[in-house]
């Protein structure tokens, strides 16, 4: 369908009309595949596959998949990256998933001028530590009553929202052992926390209490 309204765009591009009417078919096309695709990822169970990764190398990647459209909204993105440990085992892709849920909302609650920060601290115990990511949007924020149901599926405060973004999210984070919770105030903003237990190794020169 989409295929078919992109080629009518093309061929009759001299009349208004008809331009707007093959716009708004690739749109909503656009908007039933993310529907249907988080239907589909929300249903499955969830796998994950640690494999090692680099903490840094991770996070840069995820924020690469929002840079355009945070640029684009005028949104400033500030990474701290306070990580004690190197390399960790986790399935970045799975994270990778969680983390652009994540900004994707914070983005849609700022307004131009607004900032995007992420913390990240990971520590080693023994064997095994933990990897902490907080990310904080200067949104709008979310209303105390709505706090509790933001990970339920289906519920969203926009009228374009499936309502699957934030439960699949949920989803990945326990299926890794971990926790996300979530904290904000109207008209000041959001801050999202992740807490997985990984396996890491520790950097050069560095010692664990």
């Amino acid at each position: 369908i989409k295929g078919f309204a992109t080629y009518f765009k093309q061929r009759y591009q001299d009349v208004d009309e008809d331009q707007q009417t093959a716009s708004i078919m690739i749109q909503e096309v656009d908007r039933l595949n993310r529907v249907v695709s988080q239907l589909l990822e929300f249903a499955r169970p969830v796998s994950i596959s640690p494999k090692p990764a680099s903490i840094s190398d991770l996070v840069a990647d995820s924020v690469k998949l929002i840079e355009q459209q945070a640029r684009d909204s005028q949104i400033k993105i500030d990474i701290r990256d306070a990580a004690e440990i190197d390399r960790i085992d986790i399935d970045a892709d799975r994270l990778n998933q969680v983390l652009l849920n994540i900004y994707l909302n914070a983005i849609g609650a700022m307004q131009p001028g607004g900032k995007l920060r992420i913390d990240v601290a990971a520590s080693a115990g023994g064997e095994t530590g933990s990897l902490d990511i907080r990310v904080s949007d200067t949104g709008c924020g979310i209303a105390q009553e709505d706090l509790p149901k933001v990970f339920d599926p289906y519920f969203t405060t926009k009228s374009t929202g499936t309502g699957l973004g934030l439960a699949i999210a949920h989803n990945i984070v326990e299926a890794m052992g971990g926790t996300i919770d979530v904290e904000s105030e109207v008209d000041a903003g959001t801050t999202f926390r992740i807490v997985i237990p990984v396996v890491g190794k520790q950097k050069e020169n560095d010692k664990f209490d």
